[in-house]
């Protein structure tokens, strides 16, 4: 009976033991983890603090089309190097944005230029039939589902726009298979490059590219334009310029309006961000009007002031790595 009792109280004390050091190890476990998140935040924070010109999403291995300007290229680089930063700096709130989708796409940097050349990253131009940031013609803008409705123009939203300017030119190049033909595809149309590629195939060239087939002048002018801003973005000093300091994080933060704001005005009041950089960032409305199944979209460091004005508190904060989805 005694060594029963004694064998009964070393399995007990045993078992304490066990129990102790699993507790032990989720202690230190969690410490740990404790640990590699403080880690990452203060990584992360590092990070926002460069530009986003030193980030990875511009980092030299982004730029892959090795383009070869010639003299007249290079002239025209130096003659826009001060607009392409003015535009760049501008529309500052854009660029992080431009450069995500683009490098989650895999699409390489030199890409960039495209909305740059179109429009100088500016929303709200358009041009003999052509609309946005991208400049759509209404017909492609629908293909790519920009919608439109009463107080609300997706064409004219820069991020819903840039979301379906991704999506254009991966659909274009897995067509053409080659960047500096969809370049010229995205101006001239791609039927009209397919027809190019094939009088080019007919005269005994297997793989034609751009310097190949016979285009429009406009589009020639088009390409030399692209090859120019996009070494801007790859070589900003050989031509004089520097890359503005834009952060290296996402600008602006979604915040859900429904019943609690219903104009640009009033949002810019409860916010203290100025009426211009909402309707920059939500440039898809067309009047002072909220639509309230789209939300609004506030500077990232007005969007904690904007919530506690219109839930009483500060909304739970959204991690800045998370993609956006930008509601067409």
């Amino acid at each position: 009976m005694i060594r029963k009792t004694l064998y009964l109280c070393f399995g007990i004390v045993v078992a304490a033991f066990i129990s102790l050091n699993a507790c032990s190890s989720n202690m230190n476990a969690n410490a740990q983890e404790n640990k590699d998140e403080q880690s990452e935040l203060e990584l992360k924070k590092l990070q926002e603090q460069k530009s986003v010109w030193e980030s990875d999403l511009a980092d030299k291995s982004r730029f892959t089309l090795n383009l070869k300007l010639n003299a007249q290229e290079r002239s025209l680089a130096r003659s826009h190097a001060k607009s392409v930063t003015t535009n760049l700096q501008k529309n500052n709130f854009y660029v992080h944005y431009l450069l995500t989708k683009l490098k989650e796409a895999n699409i390489p940097l030199e890409m960039a230029a495209i909305p740059l050349v179109e429009s100088g990253l500016n929303p709200h131009v358009h041009n003999k039939g052509a609309h946005g940031a991208w400049q759509y013609v209404r017909s492609t803008g629908y293909s790519l589902g920009l919608k439109r409705s009463r107080g609300y123009d997706g064409i004219y939203d820069f991020f819903a726009s840039t979301d379906a300017g991704v999506k254009y030119l991966n659909r274009l190049y897995q067509d053409l298979g080659d960047w500096q033909l969809v370049v010229v595809a995205y101006n001239q149309g791609e039927y009209g490059v397919k027809r190019a590629i094939g009088n080019a195939q007919k005269k005994g060239i297997k793989n034609p590219t751009a310097n190949d087939i016979v285009i429009s002048r406009t589009a020639r002018t088009y390409l030399t334009r692209f090859k120019a801003y996009s070494d801007i973005l790859k070589n900003p000093q050989a031509y004089g310029v520097t890359l503005p300091n834009i952060k290296n994080r996402t600008a602006f933060r979604k915040v859900e309006v429904a019943g609690k704001v219903s104009s640009l005005h009033e949002a810019a009041r409860l916010s203290g961000a100025s009426l211009d950089v909402l309707k920059k960032l939500n440039s898809g409305y067309t009047s002072d009007k909220i639509d309230p199944t789209r939300g609004l979209l506030v500077p990232i460091e007005h969007a904690d002031t904007f919530e506690k004005a219109i839930y009483g508190k500060s909304a739970e904060k959204y991690p800045e790595d998370i993609p956006l989805k930008i509601k067409n």
